[in-house]
């Protein structure tokens, strides 16, 4: 009986926890991922889920899901504002960016095929291989045709585009049945003889093929395209988008671009789901202006364009083209006045000559309005490159009083960064094209560097000779920043500021096939420290992240300039030193390294103290791929923790050789 009591006491106490549990997570706000099921839900959920598990490691504030979703689910999610990110096609993303405010924040990397990394993909124009009848483009004419949906990119526009671009209206010439998600449902319909040709994305043929489902012989590619290892009909267009709503946290939506950038490439999480790993965003504006020429929704009616509209829309194109219109009319004004000399001699009304010239010179002040109150630096050169004219916006952004830049030439504003032969090249394309645009670095007054958008063209008169340069440039400092910041995410442990594990792979490489060239010897370690677990338990995470950002800098500087080092776990460090030609000439270095992390840091007013055990593998003696060097490294260093920690293990293929196995 008493036995009974503490088993049920036991159960009780057990089921308070759970419940207990259960409501501390649910405190946590729910963040919906919507995902567009181009296969089945069920599919869709279990390749997905993964993301949402590794987002729930990354972001402690809020609890992540997955909703997988037809076209009109979504399309209803989105409307009642259900969702706080979106991973949908991209045409499927135009629609909901327009509609309802979605913001790209990542591409999908698809996959890895050949090493060549998947961040496009397109159509694909099927039928049945017994089909004698259906060989090419023009065969589709009166056929019946199995696509997923109006606004499917891969099932159904990247198609329809490709057979306008031939002079087929599809529309017109066809019948067309949208079978809605997945595209599996397609395939299935020109198996079973329901359809004659149909319209599915790449990638489709070959997965279900591999899953059994369908014999790939039992089908063909209608206009098949090279160089792409599917199977594919039409012309490329950017990787689904991973989208951000108008109702997401700022905060939450940089967390989580910097926790899929972060995501190693080729990992569990993306093996699941069947792709690679994720980049930047990448433009979708070619896939817009796309739909906008199928009119497609939501670009099926004409839009009500207001003048805030366009001045919203085409500001940029209006003032370049405002710009360019007033520089050829203070010209054009200069040759009406030398028209006015002569027809001083010529014309016999004086009265006439003068409202001529007044109205040239009114036409004139209007121009130079214009041209002084344009938001685009402008200058103006004569043949020799000697400036003429700079407008209130060139002052603004380079620091320079007109007075101090009229008789100067351009070069003023060099930066010092770009080579002589970068300005060669543009002398070039200016002496033979009279025109050269791109990027630049100049110089302020101040001093201080700043990226333009620059614009050259060269004005020539009626036998076409050259008589003045025109400079028309934006900062794009901003932008530029931007960039460089995103790249120091993706490539960086934010901690310690140490290259984290891909970047250090990339220089890895670099040294490895440096090493090879000169048939020299190069070598990996995997350093592990001893001891920083108990600190970090004991006093803390933060006392953790201090000694962490010391250690990195002591390692810093014991290396040399031609090794790299990369922060890759929690206290995991890995190391390449080339250039070596034996054991004897990299063991001082690690002796110096052992020593170094010996001394007691100083961490939050207290000293403490640590060790670190460290594995090395040899290149090519002990492999060479990276990744071999590296598992070999990593074994050394275990041995090095067996044999008392704080001491350096060299791999030995004989000792270790049976275990790696």
């Amino acid at each position: 009986m008493i036995k009974s009591i503490f088993i049920l006491f036991l159960a009780l106490v057990s089921l308070m926890a759970s419940v207990e549990a259960q409501s501390s997570l649910s405190k946590k706000p729910t963040a919906v991922i919507g995902v567009l099921a181009f296969r089945s839900k069920a599919e869709t959920l279990h390749e997905w889920q993964p993301l949402a598990d590794y987002l729930n490691t990354q972001i402690s504030t809020h609890s992540f899901t997955i909703r997988p979703l037809s076209y009109a689910e979504f399309n209803d999610a989105a409307k009642a504002n259900e969702l706080d990110f979106m991973f949908t096609n991209p045409e499927h993303y135009i629609y909901l960016s327009t509609k309802y405010d979605a913001t790209r924040i990542a591409t999908l990397i698809r996959t890895n095929i050949g090493g060549k990394e998947l961040t496009e993909f397109g159509g694909v124009i099927i039928s049945r291989s017994n089909r004698s009848d259906i060989k090419n483009l023009n065969d589709i004419k009166g056929k019946r045709v199995a696509a997923v949906d109006e606004l499917s990119l891969g099932g159904y526009l990247a198609q329809r585009k490709l057979f306008e671009e031939n002079g087929i209206n599809i529309v017109d010439e066809t019948t067309i049945a949208f079978v809605d998600m997945p595209h599996d449902k397609v395939v299935y319909s020109v198996e079973r003889g329901a359809s004659d040709i149909g319209f599915i994305r790449t990638g489709v043929l070959e997965k279900m093929a591999k899953e059994g489902k369908i014999k790939r012989e039992d089908f063909k590619i209608i206009h098949p395209v090279d160089n792409f290892p599917l199977a594919l009909s039409t012309t490329l267009y950017p990787e689904w988008p991973f989208a951000s709503t108008k109702k997401t946290n700022h905060t939450l939506a940089n967390k989580v671009v910097v926790a899929l950038l972060k995501l190693p490439y080729g990992s569990d999480v993306t093996k699941k789901a069947g792709y690679y790993g994720w980049s930047i965003p990448l433009s979708y504006e070619g896939i817009r202006t796309m739909m906008q020429e199928l009119r497609v929704k939501p670009y099926d009616t004409l839009p009500r364009f207001s003048l805030h509209d366009v001045i919203t829309r085409y500001g940029l194109y209006i003032i370049l083209s405002l710009s360019m219109v007033i520089i050829l009319l203070i010209f054009l004004v200069g040759k009406m006045r030398q028209l006015t000399n002569r027809l001083h001699f010529k014309s016999v009304s004086l009265e006439n000559q003068v409202q001529l010239v007044q109205a040239h010179e009114k036409s004139l002040r209007r121009a130079a309005g214009v041209f002084h109150n344009s938001r685009e630096g402008i200058v103006i050169t004569d043949t020799k490159k000697y400036i003429i004219e700079v407008n209130e916006a060139f002052c603004e952004v380079t620091g320079y009083a007109r007075e101090e830049v009229i008789g100067q030439k351009p070069v003023l504003l060099r930066s010092g960064i770009h080579e002589k032969e970068f300005y060669n090249k543009l002398d070039e394309a200016i002496r033979v094209n009279a025109s050269w645009r791109g990027e630049i670095w100049n110089k302020k007054k101040s001093g201080e560097l700043y990226a333009e958008f620059l614009r050259i063209d060269a004005i020539r008169d009626k036998d076409g000779n050259v008589e003045n340069y025109i400079g028309i440039f934006s900062d794009i400092t901003e932008h530029k920043i931007r960039q460089e910041q995103l790249h120091h995410m993706a490539n960086y442990d934010p901690l310690t500021n140490l290259p984290n594990r891909h970047l250090f792979l990339t220089l890895a490489e670099q040294i490895l096939s440096f090493s090879k060239r000169n048939k020299t010897k190069a070598v990996i370690s995997f350093l592990d420290l001893d001891g920083f677990k108990n600190i970090n338990d004991t006093h803390g995470h933060d006392a953790g992240d201090n000694l962490l950002r010391q250690v990195s800098h002591r390692l810093e500087k014991e290396l040399r300039q031609s090794d790299a080092i990369a922060r890759i776990g929690g206290d995991e460090f890995v190391i390449i030193f080339s250039d070596i030609a034996s054991i004897k000439d990299v063991h001082p270095l690690f002796e110096r390294i052992l020593k170094a992390l010996k001394e007691p840091f100083l961490v939050n007013g207290k000293f403490m103290s640590i060790g670190v055990s460290i594995g090395a593998a040899f290149y090519p003696d002990h492999g060479d791929e990276i990744e071999i060097l590296v598992r070999h490294a990593d074994a050394a260093m275990y041995l090095s923790k067996e044999n008392g920690r704080n001491q350096i293990t060299y791999f030995d293929q004989e000792k270790m050789g049976s275990e790696m196995v």
